[in-house]
């Protein structure tokens, strides 16, 4: 059985459903923890990506331009081609997972139909570039499934420079500088977000429970003072 993983041909995909199985994981784990681990990756990775206009809000049809008759307008070519894949609607942590099951388990297959039909596998190398190709539809397709039955809040790919003036809760620990904290905010879509948040002035230290008003964002987290204003409430601009 090992050598049928590690044979010519599958270390590649067996590398990816090992990864998979890792990313699984620590998906379930951070379910049980109550950890948002979605709203986090979304928020600093898919956050900072122009995706086209009115994705992020549209509705059941998710077209994005780049096949079919559905054209959508503006937005970068990574923006186009994650749209593509329904990243932004769904977590972009299911997605790898969904890609990497697909991939690592359509490798595997084909270079064992191939050893058994033809005497030999085709090399790692070329097999993987080919494979990747070849399973984005059905990757799409997976996704775009999950995007339909998936709740709307369970991913939060807004652009997170519409953060800075909102208030934030400090709930992962204590921050301070160069050590961010994760904080939790509301934005004006009533949806939770989760950020990592650092004082903006060196000599403070934002205690966990404490609210707090986000002022810059670096480097996909933010710098933030104890709030201001004791009416303003958590998520508010």
């Amino acid at each position: 059985m090992i050598e049928y993983f590690t044979a010519p041909g599958s270390i590649p995909f067996t590398v990816a459903l090992l990864v998979m199985l890792g990313l699984l994981v620590f998906e379930i784990a951070s379910l049980v923890s109550g950890f948002g681990v979605n709203d986090l990756i979304d928020d600093i990775v898919v956050g900072q990506v122009d995706f086209p206009n009115d994705f992020l809000a549209g509705g059941s049809d998710l077209s994005t331009g780049i096949e079919g008759s559905g054209a959508a307008e503006g937005g970068s070519m990574l923006g186009r081609v994650l749209a593509w894949l329904y990243i932004g609607k769904v977590p972009l942590l299911i997605v790898l997972i969904v890609f990497l099951t697909i991939f690592s388990l359509s490798g595997l297959i084909a270079q064992s139909i191939l050893r058994v039909t033809i005497g030999f596998a085709i090399p790692g190398i070329i097999a993987a570039p080919v494979v990747f190709f070849l399973c984005l539809p059905l990757v799409r397709g997976c996704t775009a499934g999950l995007a339909r039955i998936m709740p709307r809040d369970e991913t939060s790919a807004v652009n997170t420079a519409t953060f800075v003036g909102r208030t934030a809760m400090i709930t992962g620990g204590t921050a301070r500088t160069n050590m961010p904290a994760q904080a939790r905010l509301t934005d004006s879509f009533g949806t939770t977000h989760y950020v990592m948040v650092q004082p903006d002035d060196e000599e403070q230290v934002l205690e966990n429970g404490s609210l707090v008003l986000l002022v810059r964002r670096i480097n996909g987290s933010f710098s933030a003072i104890p709030n201001p204003n004791a009416a303003l409430q958590d998520g508010q601009a």
